[in-house]
């Protein structure tokens, strides 16, 4: 899968997604901090700027499924509806980093609620595939505490990134035992979290409003799939729904790993946040 990232927060967050031999990866932005496959763009002075002063980006080599992780909020994703042109013959999903509005400016307010609505509404008519949103305040309360300044960044990116990639590798292998659902053709919002495994606690990356759709995906270690005898009791408890507007499934994966992972991915066909 090719990943483009855009800015300095969606470069950032494609960075850490290099280690994983599976991604191909490309960043765009006005300042090369060492990226993957810099591609450079002149500074502007605004959002409407980007867009209108666009040049054609290089993308030699990127073909096929491509994801473009954006945070609306900075300047430079008033180009993002340029590039997504350019990608029109590919399977293209969006991941879309969601500030922190207590700390934005008015006018990085306005270019986050303009691009986040576009890129929806670019999402429901099939202009691209998926929208993944992910909110930094949630990474931030997800991490409870255990961040520091130094690293502020890339501990937030880290936890989407490895999240993203393991929701990846599930969707590829063949589970224990399933009950999954299959996702509307409409249900194009889809956020990401994960579950404490002990506690059952859930915490997600958005709180999407409306899901439709919730599947979680258990990565259980050898030992507990031997020994554990409740184990498929209990998973059926804790994702039983009691909305009918909401269908639930997991999937039941062997992995090497000592400890027990569980993922989670919400799908909601429901444009986020349209009512201020």
């Amino acid at each position: 899968m090719n990943v483009i990232g855009l800015g300095s927060a969606g470069c950032q967050l494609a960075d850490c997604l290099k280690k994983y031999q599976q991604y191909n990866i490309f960043s765009v932005d006005t300042e090369n901090k060492e990226y993957s496959k810099y591609r450079s763009v002149i500074p502007q002075s605004s959002h409407e700027e980007y867009e209108k002063n666009y040049k054609k980006i290089n993308l030699r080599g990127c073909s096929g499924e491509t994801l473009l992780v954006l945070s609306g909020a900075s300047q430079i994703s008033g180009i993002a509806l340029r590039l997504l042109e350019q990608l029109k013959n590919r399977k293209v999903n969006v991941m879309y980093i969601k500030s922190d509005e207590a700390v934005l400016s008015k006018q990085a307010q306005m270019s986050d609620r303009i691009t986040f609505f576009i890129l929806q509404e670019y999402a429901r008519s099939n202009k691209i595939n998926n929208m993944f949103i992910v909110s930094n305040k949630n990474i931030e309360s997800i991490l409870e505490g255990n961040i520091s300044l130094q690293s502020y960044w890339q501990q937030i990116n880290e936890v989407i990134a490895s999240t993203f990639h393991m929701y990846n590798v599930f969707q590829n292998t063949e589970p224990l035992l399933t009950s999954r659902i299959d996702i509307p053709a409409t249900a194009k919002m889809i956020s990401l979290g994960v579950v404490n495994f002990k506690t059952g606690k859930e915490r997600p990356f958005y709180d999407l409003q409306y899901p439709r759709v919730k599947n979680y995906f258990y990565g259980i270690n050898s030992e507990t799939l031997e020994n554990d005898k409740d184990l498929l009791h209990n998973i059926r408890q804790s994702t039983l729904s009691e909305d009918d507007n909401l269908d639930v499934g997991f999937s039941i994966f062997s992995t090497d790993y000592e400890q027990n992972y569980v993922y989670s991915a919400h799908f909601a066909s429901y444009i986020q946040e349209q009512n201020p």
